[in-house]
């Protein structure tokens, strides 16, 4: 992985690692390697739930569950996070094996909006 696109990535996400093994596993494909992001995905994806389900409901005070439910059904899409994941180019960061990188999976959508929730988790983890 190269440390110039990591410390850009980083920059991009307003937030510097601590443990930087987190950050370097967020971003490795199981198809890499096997220690890699599937966890750390899982966790992301319940901390995405929670942080967007929480800024709905404080920014709409009036709004009903009815009201809340799209809202939030549109920010936790695999296809926003890969659009998240694509403005931060975590493509160009990750680490994947043979195959994967053949076959395109720098631009894969559910590729990247997994690796996205990997980091998301990673930045929980390591911001405590």
């Amino acid at each position: 992985m190269n440390p110039i696109l990591i410390n850009r990535l980083q920059k991009k996400l307003g937030y510097t690692f601590q443990q930087y093994d987190l950050l370097l596993q967020a971003l490795t494909h199981r198809s890499a390697s096997s220690k890699h992001n599937e966890r750390l995905e899982f966790l992301g994806d319940r901390v995405l739930g929670l942080v967007m389900a929480e800024a709905l409901f404080t920014a709409d005070t009036a709004a009903s569950e009815g009201q809340l439910a799209p809202r939030y059904n549109a920010l936790v899409r695999g296809e926003t996070c890969a659009a998240v994941a694509r403005e931060l180019s975590l493509g160009d960061v990750l680490k994947l094996g043979r195959s994967e990188m053949l076959s395109g999976g720098r631009r894969k959508d559910a590729l990247l909006a997994d690796a996205m929730e990997a980091v998301l988790a990673a930045v929980y983890l390591d911001a405590g």
